[in-house]
């Protein structure tokens, strides 16, 4: 992906997440992919990536086409991507995991300190850095 002008994801469903469009945003690559939800929420609304009209054809050309054609527009949905993807690093999921499960205990009592620390090295195990 690293020598890819832009990264283009047609999905037409089926995505819960998105996480292929992290990965393309990781690597410093522009990425057009379709208006399904999970990809909204994943590029921002179009901000870290551009969009095209899930199962439109035409529109994706155009946009591929216009991205092609257009190398500032590209660097700035890297530049967007690269802040992007910083919210999706593991210390942050495991922040929002670990408040979730804050939410949801008797009382709204916190997660007991042990247990955090088992819930973040189950979630950690095999990511190196991850605190």
């Amino acid at each position: 992906m690293y020598s890819a002008d832009v990264y283009i994801a047609p999905n037409t469903g089926g995505e819960s997440f998105g996480i292929v469009l992290i990965e393309a945003m990781a690597t410093g690559t522009a990425v057009l992919a379709s208006d399904l939800p999970a990809f909204s929420r994943v590029l921002d609304g179009g901000v870290a990536g551009a969009m095209f009209v899930n199962e439109d054809s035409v529109d994706l050309a155009i946009q591929t086409i216009s991205l092609l054609e257009n190398p500032q527009r590209r660097a700035d949905l890297v530049a967007a991507g690269s802040q992007r993807v910083l919210r999706y690093d593991w210390d942050h999921v495991v922040d929002d995991v670990l408040a979730v499960y804050d939410s949801v205990t008797i009382s709204g009592e916190r997660v007991h300190e042990d247990l955090r620390g088992q819930i973040i090295g189950r979630l950690s195990s095999g990511i190196p850095g991850l605190r």
